[in-house]
């Protein structure tokens, strides 16, 4: 059997304004659930420094290697900039660094569920062997001992924490336990959603060792998906080897200067944070009410549980409405067409889904 050559994602509202992006002025009367950016604007800051400066920015070349974005991250996060690698977002340093990590057949250990990509980089592009560490059905916590004595097993564990799907969180001093107790096992912890937390990112931890990378994007929290910027954070050793082998100007210009202004502005995003926590729990609770189980989160997402199965049939008839929440069935060989995720979104945009979904299930 040929092997994927994409993995599975969210985005299909796409489809309902445009692939070639000739109706955009549809764009406010599509919900994209189905894809986590952010439901709020970019700081204004952000907004502001852009369309000041927008023709000059759109034709000049960035700076070769976003030095000046560099800086700002590691005055920000309290690291070495010579610790900090940069991307046109993480993807593209996913798909740069694992072939330089692992070899055709290296066990890599994988939350079942998590992010798709990562499954379909291990097996289909790297061709290394997939080793699912499935979580319980009941809680999607991970035992921390069973996690160590898996972890010792594999060249390399990936974690994404907060995981997406399920929106759960494993705490910084869990993390740091595991990491030490395997000095082996290359780890990566993507912590694309950590910033919803408060004080549980690892950045700070990496220092030199060869055996911890971070990887961080700026899409979702800070609202700069449209931008893909991301970057790494790991042992200067290893920061100088990827970047020799990373293109120039590999982040465009709208993209490092949007994404200094956003993370100098970090009281914004902390209300943005204050917000998300109380739309969540609004989206929970009126999920429950229309028979759907969700899942305690900490994210921008909430992940839930149709009893009886019929996911692929509310997503259809959702999407008939333009209205896009994601199926999870195919992030986990365990789900039987009973899982969904959905973004967590403005409040008029959320009465508008739960009363569809209210309509579809009655």
């Amino acid at each position: 059997m040929d092997k994927p050559k994409k993995a599975f994602h969210g985005g299909a509202f796409f489809g309902a304004i445009g692939e070639s992006l000739r109706s955009l002025d549809r764009a406010d009367e599509v919900i994209s659930a189905d894809v986590l950016d952010a439901w709020y604007d970019p700081s204004p800051r952000v907004i502001s420094a852009l369309a000041d400066h927008l023709p000059w920015l759109i034709k000049t070349s960035p700076p070769t290697h976003g030095e000046g974005l560099r800086e700002v991250i590691a005055e920000q996060r309290g690291i070495n900039a010579e610790n900090v690698l940069l991307g046109a977002g993480t993807s593209s340093l996913m798909f740069l660094v694992f072939p330089r990590l692992i070899e055709a057949g290296d066990p890599v250990l994988v939350f079942d569920p998590s992010y798709g990509e990562y499954a379909h980089l291990v097996e289909n592009v790297v061709g290394g062997e997939l080793v699912r560490f499935e979580l319980p059905l009941d809680s999607f916590d991970p035992d921390i001992e069973r996690l160590i004595e898996s972890a010792k097993k594999a060249k390399m564990v990936v974690i994404v924490n907060p995981n997406s799907p399920t929106g759960r969180v494993v705490t910084r001093g869990e993390m740091e336990r595991v990491v030490k107790a395997c000095p082996e096992t290359i780890f990566w912890v993507d912590e694309t959603y950590i910033d919803f937390v408060d004080h549980q990112s690892l950045e700070g931890v990496v220092g030199e060792s060869d055996n911890l990378i971070i990887s961080k994007s700026m899409s979702k929290f800070y609202g700069l998906s449209g931008l893909r910027v991301g970057y790494l954070v790991a042992s200067t050793n290893r920061v100088s080897e990827w970047e020799r082998l990373s293109p120039p100007w590999s982040v465009g210009l709208l993209a490092q200067l949007g994404a200094i202004e956003a993370l100098l502005d970090g009281e914004y995003y902390r209300a943005q944070v204050t917000e998300t926590m109380v739309l969540r729990e609004e989206l929970v609770l009126g999920l429950g009410q229309i028979g759907i189980e969700p899942l305690p989160s900490v994210t921008n997402y909430v992940f839930g549980r149709l009893p009886g199965g019929g996911v692929a049939q509310l997503v259809a008839g959702l999407a008939a409405r333009d209205i896009f929440i994601r199926d999870a069935n195919n992030l986990s060989p365990r789900f039987a067409d009973d899982w969904l995720r959905i973004a967590v979104k403005d409040r008029n945009s959320q009465a508008r889904l739960l009363g569809a979904m209210q309509e579809l299930r009655a």
